[in-house]
């Protein structure tokens, strides 16, 4: 299946009933407030480089019933700074909205590769990339200390407990 990514695209697909499955998950039940008056959008800092990403889209596709939606980069974009949050006059939690998008695109086998690797890379360094050893030495050479470790044994447990292979392993919907 390839994803669609262009607003034209995704009017093609309405579900009248995701929006009452957006309304019902928890961070998804602010979103019947918005009226788009677009503050979300003037207030985030990743809209502001791209236009990829205009959270108040996002939300009328998403009250739309447009299910699409969950399939497009943009959701995987927000850097859940709260911004957009803290500055709506009518309290939609927008990040928390893009949080459940981002949710149920994960449902669905929809991970970005770039997230893929960050997963991956986090279990097996403890960060979202892996530090070179250039960069080590550098530290070394400062007098600099150590970065912290990750507690590799309980990043293995989580990743069992919570069956995280799945995520990291390409899908079929992967976008990327």
């Amino acid at each position: 299946m390839e994803i669609q990514r262009t607003v034209k695209d995704m009017y093609r697909r309405v579900d009248p009933t995701f929006k009452y499955k957006l309304l019902e998950a928890p961070g998804g039940e602010t979103l019947k407030l918005c009226y788009q008056c677009g503050t979300c959008t003037a207030t985030c800092p990743i809209a502001r480089f791209t236009d990829v990403f205009r959270p108040n889209k996002v939300i009328h596709l998403a009250k739309l019933g447009i299910r699409n939606v969950v399939y497009s980069d943009a959701v995987w974009l927000c850097v859940n700074c709260y911004s957009c949050t803290e500055r709506c006059p009518q309290g939609v939690k927008v990040a928390d909205v893009m949080r459940v998008l981002k949710n149920l695109a994960v449902e669905e086998g929809v991970i970005p590769e770039y997230s893929r690797q960050f997963l991956a890379n986090i279990l097996q360094t403890g960060s979202v990339y892996t530090i070179p050893a250039s960069r080590i030495a550098k530290r070394r050479a400062k007098g600099l200390p150590p970065l912290p470790q990750a507690k590799s044994d309980d990043l293995k447990k989580l990743a069992e407990l919570v069956d995280i292979a799945k995520y990291v392993d390409k899908g079929d919907q992967s976008s990327g």
